[in-house]
């Protein structure tokens, strides 16, 4: 019984290492913000119960200390450093994670690009109107659009609005220019705890980095 067991350990250990090492490459390649986002919530995800890999991982820690103690009861010691690591993992590592999760968007204030600096590269507005008007258009009928999709509606909006502001005229640009936004934020999983419109300068300057 236990070469069955231990083949099935070995099994069920190099699928996970077999996924993470996808994991890594995926990581290396490089993560935009909603991936970070999607990448720690994968890891830790205190919203639903505490559900992730680092929660599975200390219940498999937890399982092999009761399962210490119920074969080899004179082991408390091996018990009790099993539970610790299941502990922390659980509770330190995942509080940490969840931490590092909504603080990607509370950025220090010199992280916030002016609108001359964020659209430095940017194509000229005419050029985004159409690029945004052909992707809506080819879209397939009930799919949502990409995040470069909402990032580049949000900063052609946002420029929009800024051309109205200077002449003194906001008007409905403004409001236009929040909602995209706020709608970006939403496909980043991002805590609306900034300027929403500052927020799409910071993704769109880091996006055009990036190109």
């Amino acid at each position: 019984m236990s070469r069955i067991v231990q083949h099935r350990i070995t099994t069920a250990t190099d699928t996970v290492r077999s996924g993470l090492d996808d994991l890594l490459r995926e990581v290396r390649i490089g993560l935009d913000a909603a991936d970070q986002r999607h990448l720690l919530r994968r890891l830790y995800d205190p919203a639903n119960g505490g559900t992730g890999l680092l929660p599975l991982l200390a219940e498999v820690l937890t399982a092999a200390s009761v399962a210490v103690g119920e074969w080899q009861p004179n082991h408390e010691a091996t018990v009790e450093a099993l539970d610790e690591a299941a502990a922390y993992i659980a509770d330190s590592a995942g509080q940490r994670i969840n931490t590092a999760r909504n603080l990607i968007t509370r950025p220090a204030e010199k992280d916030w690009p002016a609108p001359e600096q964020a659209y430095a590269k940017a194509p000229t507005t005419i050029s985004e109107i159409g690029w945004t008007a052909r992707t809506a258009a080819d879209r397939p009928f009930g799919t949502e659009g990409t995040r470069e999709f909402w990032l580049r509606k949000a900063a052609l909006l946002d420029r929009i609005a800024l051309t109205d502001e200077r002449v003194g005229e906001p008007g409905d640009a403004a409001e236009a220019a929040d909602r995209a936004a706020r709608r970006l934020m939403d496909v980043d999983d991002a805590a609306v705890i900034c300027d929403p419109r500052h927020y799409v300068r910071q993704q769109y300057a880091l996006w055009t980095t990036h190109q």
